[in-house]
């Protein structure tokens, strides 16, 4: 869909954000441009449409903070996504200009991983003998810190990272809390930044200079549906004038997702809303990918490069999960109606249904 306009046709309202996620135990929903103090989802009233002991709702709670990470020569994700049933931990390293991937996993009990509740000087962690993460969330210093471990972990290369992402006072983030049902939402705090570190992967040392590196935050909680289902697209890159640019799109289960929804184009710093989107994916998951919206400020392509996949049916529990990282083509408008390239940008995309 092409845009033709001179003015961006689409806005939703951007608010300051509110002291706690939940107030007399009710969400305050909506779209905000900094963090939540307190983020307490558990202090809903009937966030499943029924009176449940918190800790049985907190079993429903889908919880994870996850971060991307590159530049023009590699791509990573850390996650820590604690599922109540089980937890899964990753670290991902992907070298764009060879082509490899490496692939640090591990499932472990839900009790291992530490997801914290918010982003007020607290720690994400998961600590093993051969393979640790930990995310120490810093905002009042501006600064978000992940530490990467692995050493003789299933015959892949030891690793070592720390990378510094750098949420300054200048850096906007978007933060949402989005209802499914009635009293029943989710929040995302998701937040593009410059990168500065070191990694070693194997022996070979790698640095990363904010100037030409990034970090995508993504701190989430959700009562979702049973079945949960979603499309999502993410990337960033630096531009001609050397801006750091970057999106988060999605298509999920939210209610009027017009007024409600995560989408947003980050430009140095700053957070433009965008409308909802729809993904086809004419040839398949690892064909290319169609990223549209109805208001003509959205038409970009995602072509795979390497799959990442998660295929289980327990009966109770199912996931059918394709996440591969690609390249990004296409065009994204800003709030001022301009548009915004993202050739060459670099990023990755799911399609998840989750049954647990």
């Amino acid at each position: 869909m092409k845009h033709d306009r001179n003015t961006a046709p689409y806005r939703r309202e951007v608010l300051p954000p509110p002291e706690s996620l939940v107030t007399n135990g009710r969400f305050n929903l909506g779209t905000f441009n900094g963090p939540i103090a307190n983020v307490n989802p558990l202090d809903a009233r009937r966030p499943l449409g029924v009176p449940l002991p918190r800790a049985l709702a907190g079993f429903r709670l889908k919880e994870w903070e996850a971060l991307q990470l590159g530049n023009e020569q590699c791509f990573m994700l850390v996650v820590l996504y604690d599922l109540k049933l089980a937890s899964l931990v990753q670290f991902i390293y992907y070298d764009r200009r060879e082509g490899n991937k490496h692939l640090y996993e591990t499932i472990v009990p839900s009790w291992r991983v530490r997801v914290p509740s918010s982003l007020r000087d607290t720690v994400a962690r998961y600590r093993s003998r051969r393979f640790s993460i930990e995310i120490h969330n810093d905002l009042a210093r501006g600064l978000v810190t992940v530490s990467v471990s692995a050493s003789s972990f299933k015959r892949l290369p030891d690793v070592r990272g720390r990378f510094e992402c750098l949420h300054a006072i200048n850096i906007e983030p978007i933060v949402v809390c989005q209802p499914f049902a009635e009293n029943r939402a989710m929040y995302s705090h998701k937040c593009l930044m410059p990168m500065r570190g070191a990694l070693t992967l194997g022996g070979r040392e790698i640095a990363f200079d904010p100037a030409s590196s990034f970090a995508i935050l993504d701190d989430h909680k959700g009562f979702y549906p049973y079945a949960l289902r979603y499309d999502w697209v993410t990337g960033a890159g630096f531009d001609s004038r050397k801006r750091l640019v970057g999106f988060n799109l999605t298509d999920n289960q939210v209610r009027d997702p017009e007024r409600y929804n995560e989408n947003c184009l980050w430009i140095s710093g700053r957070m433009h809303p965008l409308p909802p989107i729809r993904i086809t994916r004419p040839d398949g998951d690892m064909g290319r990918w169609s990223v549209r919206d109805a208001f003509g400020m959205v038409d970009i392509g995602f072509t795979p490069v390497v799959d990442g996949v998660i295929d289980m049916n327990l009966g109770a529990v199912k996931i059918d999960y394709h996440g591969p990282f690609g390249e990004y083509d296409g065009c994204i408008v800003d709030a001022n109606g301009k548009k915004v390239s993202v050739e060459t940008f670099f990023g990755m995309g799911e399609r998840k249904y989750l049954r647990a």
